[in-house]
């Protein structure tokens, strides 16, 4: 009688990988065989980012846009640890939590997402005039940001403070926001921050602070169309470079900007436990892998989303790839531990990109073409929530 062997799975963070095998498991009428899976995440719930900005503006509740992990777990019949990475060691094939706790594996898939890139903090030491003191703080710790700088990534620390924005709008007369960042998601939370804020008061105040270019990568058409939903909610567009925080105070390349609240929108850089780890990475601690989201150091690891950037391509950080490209990767873990081939993830070349504009309006664009409506918002609705209550597969 052959003895077969039970690996160890470790899912370690809740991404959209990790929820769609989840589903694939909960479905399936043959859950795999001779297989003990873990999931270690930091929260029991996982916050769709697409629908974010719907929940600041006020369009859901945050059960609307939350994703109960634990839960499906529980109904996968994987084992659930409430804990967030601090070191993988991958050539002894063990994670250690930020309790202690250390975790072995035989196949890991890492889908932890990323921190909030704030290192064009740091750099306003050097530029700033010499009587300002900065408060930088390291780009590891958005905990220990000063209270009025808000980062997006952790997505539940940003949860909590924008909750604490809204009471604090709701007790000032002229509440001033400034959203530092260039690209769609600064735009959608700057367009959701003001239609909620002007909601509490109309002398509230949301900025834009994106640099030199604004939506770098998209086509003309979709920026003028964004550009004008942006005066249409009369936020104040500034093109300077954001330089750094203190006092109350944003410093740009040309003159401060008084605000009460900062939102860092400005891409992801590596969490913090990616600098305590053997495998290979790239740039600024994003877990390098192939084009089937395997480790280029570590066949038994993969990785997807933000915590990891492909070597073989330029692929954006984004939730596009984070959803298309975790549903491969979902299947990818399960065809390496049956010995099976597996898949590479071919971005399309044309993707569709749906920008939610504060209220009940949105842009959607394709290529060389965008449209808007109300009822491209009621589209990315329906496909935000199928995502949320079943996936996409």
């Amino acid at each position: 009688m052959n003895c077969v062997s039970t690996k160890k799975l470790l899912l370690a963070g809740a991404g959209h990988a990790h929820i769609d095998l989840l589903r694939s498991i909960i479905n399936s009428s043959e859950p795999p065989k001779h297989l003990q899976i873990t999931l270690v995440t930091e929260q029991p719930q996982t916050i769709y980012s697409g629908m974010l900005p719907g929940w600041m503006a006020g369009h859901y509740n945050l059960a609307d846009i939350s994703i109960d992990a634990q839960a499906l777990c529980e109904q996968a019949g994987v084992t659930f640890i409430q804990q967030s990475l601090a070191k993988v060691d991958a050539a002894s094939g063990i994670v250690t939590t930020a309790d202690d706790k250390q975790l072995d594996y035989d196949v890991l898939s890492l889908n932890t997402g990323a921190n909030t890139d704030l290192r064009w903090l740091n750099k306003a030491q050097d530029q700033l005039p010499a009587n300002t003191e900065t408060a930088v703080v390291p780009t590891q710790f958005p905990t220990q940001l000063p209270t009025q700088v808000v980062a997006v990534r952790p997505i539940s620390l940003f949860i909590e403070r924008w909750q604490q924005i809204i009471e604090e709008a709701k007790q000032s007369a002229c509440y001033q926001l400034a959203v530092v960042g260039a690209g769609a998601a600064a735009t959608e939370l700057v367009l959701a921050a003001q239609y909620a804020l002007r909601l509490i008061n109309p002398n509230h105040q949301a900025y834009l602070v994106c640099g030199d270019e604004l939506l770098s990568g998209f086509n003309q058409r979709f920026k003028k169309q964004v550009i004008k939903q942006l005066h249409r909610h009369k936020v104040q567009i500034v093109y300077e470079r954001a330089l750094g925080y203190s006092e109350g105070q944003l410093h740009t390349s040309r003159q401060p900007l008084a605000i009460d609240a900062l939102i860092a929108a400005t891409g992801v850089t590596g969490s913090a436990w990616t600098k305590h780890t053997d495998l290979s990475t790239v740039d600024h601690g994003f877990i390098a892998v192939n084009k089937v989201q395997q480790s280029i150091s570590h066949p038994n690891v993969f990785a997807v989303g933000d915590v990891a950037t492909r070597v073989d391509q330029k692929m954006a950080h984004s939730g596009v790839h984070a959803v298309r490209g975790g549903a491969v990767e979902a299947d990818n873990l399960l065809a390496y531990l049956a010995d099976q081939p597996l898949h590479s993830y071919d971005p399309r070349l044309r993707t569709l990109y749906l920008l939610s504009c504060g209220d009940k309006y949105a842009i959607a664009s394709w290529g060389r073409y965008s449209l808007q409506g109300r009822w491209v918002w009621q589209l990315k609705k329906r496909i935000d929530k199928r995502f949320v209550k079943a996936g996409f597969n």
